[in-house]
């Protein structure tokens, strides 16, 4: 699957689109790089982690549209306060249950240092919203 700009793709404008381009895609895996170098602080690793599991979530035969919201962060572990550099940003699903996505996303600096883990759970818009 050939991807369009993720700035397409997003319910984000920029600034707020922190992923890129798409460069790897695995069917259940994902993998942008940044939108620029920084300085990255932690919570915007964390946003770019989650943009990430929107397009992947999104790319699923069945997936999300781009009003989907997030419905939990869980086990959000930063390595780092925050990061000088481009950055890599990749979600991996790791489950679905009913119509919720959960993804692991992990984000790292060029030379492979792990800057931020952790699972972010992606939901359907509501009714108010569709």
């Amino acid at each position: 699957m050939t991807f369009p700009d993720p700035a397409s793709l997003l319910r984000h404008r920029p600034p707020a689109v922190l992923v890129r381009e798409v460069v790897a895609f695995a069917g259940d895996r994902l993998v942008c790089t940044s939108n620029g170098s920084g300085p990255w602080r932690w919570p915007q690793l964390l946003e770019g982690g989650a943009q990430t599991a929107g397009l992947l979530a999104g790319a699923q035969g069945d997936g999300l549209s781009d009003r989907a919201v997030i419905a939990d962060y869980r086990a959000v572990r930063p390595a780092v306060l925050d990061h000088h550099g481009a950055v890599q940003f990749t979600a991996t699903i790791d489950r679905r249950v009913m119509r919720f996505w959960r993804c692991r996303i992990e984000v790292r600096a060029d030379d492979g240092t792990l800057l931020l883990e952790g699972t972010v759970t992606l939901a359907p818009p509501g009714p108010a919203a569709a």
